[in-house]
């Protein structure tokens, strides 16, 4: 587990950003497959500070462009892994993927907890771990994919 605390910059930065992924999607009929009761916008800007987060942990850049886009690569490792990742303001949280979705471009998932603007990277599973017939579960919003953060792996991969 590892914590971090964005810069008033950095915040600054995911605030924008948030704003700006946020028109640009809805603008472009991209729909936001959130799983929850939080707004729209809180989801782009938890998201987007969840990634800043995953980008220091790795020391790899953010993306921060902000096409319309739907799903997909959210980092790349070092070691060319392709990195979706999946943040929620829950200390207890779990690493959630959607049902029927092939997530064919991503290898690795990793979950991060946030009190904007602290986020804490908690673990990583492989697409293999997570997308698994033995993970489906239904938490209140319908069968997905989760793994409890005992587990996940911890390290850097």
């Amino acid at each position: 587990m590892v914590e971090y605390t964005l810069t008033k910059l950095e915040q600054i930065m995911c605030k924008l950003g948030a704003k700006m992924r946020h028109n640009t999607n809805r603008s472009s009929n991209v729909h936001n497959a959130k799983i929850g009761p939080q707004s729209n916008e809180e989801t782009d800007l938890l998201g987007l500070g969840g990634e800043l987060a995953v980008a220091k942990w790795l020391n790899v850049y953010p993306d921060l462009t902000s096409y319309a886009r739907q799903g997909g690569v959210d980092l790349t490792s070092n070691t060319g892994k392709r990195i979706d990742v999946k943040t929620t303001k829950y200390t207890t949280g779990k690493l959630l993927a959607k049902i029927n979705t092939p997530y064919s471009d991503i290898d690795m998932f990793v979950l991060v907890t946030t009190e904007f603007p602290v986020f804490t990277v908690r673990g990583w599973a492989t697409k293999e771990e997570l997308i698994h017939p033995d993970t489906v579960v239904n938490l209140g919003h319908g069968n997905s994919h989760c793994l409890d953060q005992n587990k996940l792996h911890t390290g850097k991969f």
